[in-house]
């Protein structure tokens, strides 16, 4: 951690606020720990080196939300082919990461959260009629991982299987859970391989964890205590205020 001993302490202190808070909603919600976290993020440091930083706290995180359920086996059965063809798809995405500028990443990144807000947030929900279909997971996954890999946003469109599914509050996290922690596991090698994670990255991405995990803590026990409506709102209304902020950081 001698890198981080070299940081003015208000730094240190806004940085750990940024992650306890992602953490936090990651926990009630069971999603938003790289959006909080990049969108805040990308204000004090480069949108592209706090893609880099996250994706250890994401995997360690979604590991734990991946096992902590009982619908694992029946989550994978109902959407294995979203889930091969989304992994597959991070790739192609990754290559326009290293290609386009931080404004256009931040641009994409805010345009994905308010249409994803939109869908979300309609009056009609839109549901696909057959979402264990192998094309509608085939295109929604090709998409989903595409988007992943240019901007680190996972919900989009993954939102239509979402809803289309129909599946519980418990059985949401913990299929979000399974599909954060594969994407982030791939990003990270993708990472590694072009060296966009070095020593400076690895001691920030270290340090996070602690706060995260105090946060996703007191948001599961947050989660337990309310109804699947108000986690609903949560859910939607948390990714208008993110793509809103990244919004106005483009054009301020």
């Amino acid at each position: 951690m001698e890198i981080l001993q070299h940081l003015d302490i208000n730094f240190i202190l806004i940085i750990f606020l940024i992650f306890v808070l992602a953490g936090l909603i990651k926990g009630v919600i069971g999603v938003g720990l790289p959006t909080v976290s990049l969108t805040l993020l990308s204000f004090i440091l480069d949108i592209k080196e706090s893609i880099a930083i996250v994706l250890i706290p994401i995997v360690l995180t979604n590991f734990y939300q991946m096992i902590d359920g009982k619908y694992l086996k029946d989550i994978i059965k109902d959407t294995k082919y979203f889930l091969v063809f989304s992994i597959i798809s991070i790739a192609p995405g990754f290559l326009l990461l290293i290609y386009f500028n931080s404004k256009i990443i931040l641009g994409i990144l805010s345009l994905l959260l308010i249409l994803n807000s939109i869908i979300s947030l309609s009056k009609n929900t839109i549901k696909i009629k057959k979402p264990k279909n192998i094309l509608n997971q085939v295109w929604i996954g090709i998409l989903t991982g595409f988007s992943t890999g240019v901007c680190s946003i996972y919900t989009m469109p993954l939102v239509l299987m979402l809803q289309s599914l129909s599946y519980t509050k418990d059985k949401i996290i913990q299929f979000m859970g399974i599909t954060f922690f594969l994407f982030s596991s791939i990003q990270i090698i993708l990472f590694y391989s072009q060296e966009m994670i070095n020593t400076k990255i690895l001691a920030y991405s270290i340090f996070s964890i602690i706060p995260i995990f105090a946060g996703l803590v007191i948001g599961n026990l947050i989660r337990k205590r309310i109804s699947e409506t108000v986690f609903k709102n949560l859910f939607n209304l948390m990714l208008l205020i993110m793509g809103l902020v990244i919004f106005a950081r483009i054009i301020t």
